[in-house]
Parts: structure tokens; sequence; C-alpha cells
């Protein structure tokens, strides 16, 4: 009976679980190679790993083991018959790495048995879960994009001379070229609206007429990032206003997610560019300088890619939003700056090629100043480090 409510009792948490757990904040990717992505080997096993991403700043994810599938190899190219390779460790383990050799283009490689576990800040709980597998197809080069060539648009709708008014419970309209509406929404609360399944190379035009003019300041509407960054003016019209949509706008974005930190700064390693700026998001504990475990991975690519080239110097910024005293931010993102130079230091990178400061809240990359109503992702969007690489 004890051996049979223990069962009762497993399968109840396990529903908690997944109730309580949103993946859809997890980002998971083969080296730097996201799900559905063609990747050639050789680029694989120049950073041989999984990377977990969690986007959300309140939430840390550990791993805790995964299982790489070799179920598609013949026995000549897998005689001693490993058919799942288990690891506990981002970096793939040398048994995986000499099976994955063995793969030739056109076969797909999975990774499958994701166990993390997730903390979550706000609860103070800790889950353990299973995420969905990956699979990246193998092919003779890489292909950095998206294969399904659909995206989603995620704007926001701001007004005001210094576009930091949102715009809420406002009718948006997303329209085909020849103005046939495609699909419909309302902004909610922090004037966010977002449209899905977009097709990369198709124009769109983004439609909103106003009803009430009460809502619009100074006679202005304008389209921006979630983050409040990159805002965009929308053309007016007889009845609202129009923003058109154009394919190179909508081409950038899958490319955003799956930019590799490390090949990016490779990259310029061998280029005739003199500096280059890597913005990175460093999650803390509030009101510390403590690196959560998280972001240690974001940090190990940049070293790794500082250790093949010994010319590359580093200045690390830090940078918080405008919550809180300015004096106070100032020096919270010193010490979080130090802190992540210490660890560039702890792991072999000379001291002389290291420098760090921290601006507190005197660059604000959105509308979030003193005394703006943001939101959480708006605040997220400020809290960041810059990594400025010079040779």
């Amino acid at each position: 009976m004890k051996k049979f409510l223990k069962h009762i009792l497993f399968f109840l948490s396990m529903v908690t679980l997944e109730n309580s757990f949103a993946q859809n904040n997890i980002e998971l990717r083969i080296s730097s190679f996201g799900e559905g992505y063609t990747a050639s080997i050789k680029d694989i096993l120049a950073y041989p790993s999984i990377t977990i991403v969690n986007n959300d700043p309140k939430e840390e994810t550990k791993l805790i083991s995964y299982t790489c599938d070799f179920t598609g190899l013949d026995k000549k190219r897998n005689p001693t018959k490993v058919y799942n390779s288990k690891n506990q460790e981002y970096r793939f383990n040398e048994e995986t790495i000499r099976l994955l050799k063995n793969f030739v283009p056109g076969e797909n490689l999975v990774i499958k048995d994701i166990m993390v576990e997730v903390s979550n800040d706000r609860t103070k709980m800790k889950e353990i879960k299973e995420l969905t597998s990956i699979t990246v197809k193998i092919g003779e080069e890489s292909i950095l994009e998206n294969p399904n060539n659909k995206v989603e648009y995620n704007g926001k709708l701001l007004t005001g001379k210094d576009h930091n008014l949102p715009v809420i419970n406002q009718k948006v309209i997303l329209q085909n070229q020849v103005e046939k509406d495609v699909q419909t929404t309302l902004t909610d609360n922090s004037g966010d609206f977002y449209f899905k399944n977009l097709d990369i190379n198709e124009a769109y035009k983004i439609n909103v007429t106003i009803d009430d003019k009460s809502k619009i300041k100074d006679g202005q509407l304008y389209t921006a990032d979630n983050d409040g960054t990159n805002a965009k003016i929308f053309n007016k019209t007889k009845t609202g206003f129009v923003y058109e949509l154009l394919p190179n706008e909508l081409y950038v974005l899958p490319r955003m997610k799956v930019e590799d930190t490390e090949l990016t700064i490779k990259n310029f390693g061998s280029s005739k560019k003199s500096e280059l700026t890597v913005v990175e998001y460093i999650y803390y504990d509030p009101n510390s300088a403590e690196i959560k475990t998280g972001s240690i991975s974001k940090l190990d690519k940049m070293i790794a890619a500082m250790e093949r080239n010994s010319s590359l110097k580093v200045l690390i910024s830090s940078h918080t939003d405008s919550k809180g005293e300015d004096a106070y931010n100032i020096t919270l993102s010193e010490k979080r700056a130090q802190k992540v130079m210490g660890y560039f230091i702890i792991q072999g990178i000379e001291k002389e090629r290291i420098s760090a400061k921290g601006l507190g809240e005197t660059q604000i990359m959105n509308r979030c100043k003193n005394g703006i109503d943001c939101t959480e992702g708006e605040h997220q969007q400020n809290r960041r480090t810059e990594f400025k690489f010079t040779k």
C-alpha cells in the first residue's frame, strides 16, 4: 500500500511540475544550432556541447543530464554498439564526440531525455523537468537560417514625443500587400502585440485605425521591440497609421536568435575590424554581484575565443535598469563588472588583457528612465553587460 501511495504522489508531483513550468522560456541548441537547423560535423565539433538558455530572468536552469541518440549508426561506424550516450555536462563526453565524427550528411543528430532543474526566484521552488528533444540535420555545410521561413513578429505600440507611452487595448491589423486582413490582435496593458507565422519572403502592412484620438500624443505612433528598443515611426493615414513591414526586416529576426557569440568573436579576430561590441544578459541575484550559474556558459564562450586569439583584449561594461537610486546602481554595476573580470582571470585570461567599469543606469537603451512605468522585460533590456573587444 505504501509503495502504491508513493507512485500516486510521484504522479501528482509530475502533474504539478507540468502545470507550473513553461518550456517557451527555454532555448535549446546543439552547439549554436537550433531545432530543425542544418549543421556540419566540423562546426558542431568546434564547440561540442548542448546550450540551454532560459530567457526568464527570474528562473535559473541547471543541467542534470541528456542523451545523444546514435541508433542510426550501423555496426561499421559504431562497433562498440553504444546507441545512447548519456552526458551530465554541457560539453559532450569523449564517447559522444567519437561517435559524432561518424555521422554523414543527410542524417539527423538527436539529443533526447534532457533533464534540467529549474529554480524560480519568485516562488523559491526547484523543479525537475524533462525538456523536448532537439534535432539538427547534418549537412556538408552549416546553414544558420530559419528552416521554415516563418517568424513571429513581436511589437509594442508607443506614442509621445519620446515614444515612452504605451498604447493599450488598441486593435492592430496585419495586412498583405493588397491590403487584405491577415491577422488581427489587441495590444495588452504594456502596448505589446504579436503576429505569428509570417513568411520572411513576403511584405506586410501593420494597420492601426484610431477611434480614440486621446490615445495618441504629439500626433505620432511608433512600433518597437517588446523590450522598448528599436522604435520605428508609423506613417499617418486618413483613419490612423500604417507601418510597412518589409522582408528585409523579417529576415533578420531568425538570424538574431542564432548568432553564436564564440563564432562572432572568432570571425572578428581574423577580420580587418578594429573593435567589436558583444551585448550579453548576465544574470545575477537581486542586489548582488554573484553571477548565476546559467550565465557562466555565456562567459565561457568569450573566454574560449580569447584563448584562441591572444591579441584580443576586452572592456567589460556593466549596466543596470533605472530601479533604485542612481548612485547605488553605479556601485552595484561596478561590483558586477569586477566580478565578471575576476571570472575571466580565474579561467586563465591575463589581467592585462581585461578592464572593467560600471555605468549604472547612465545608458538606458529604451524608454525606461526614472519615473517611467515599464514591464519587467523592458527593464531587463537595460540590465546588460557589454563586452568591447579590441586587438
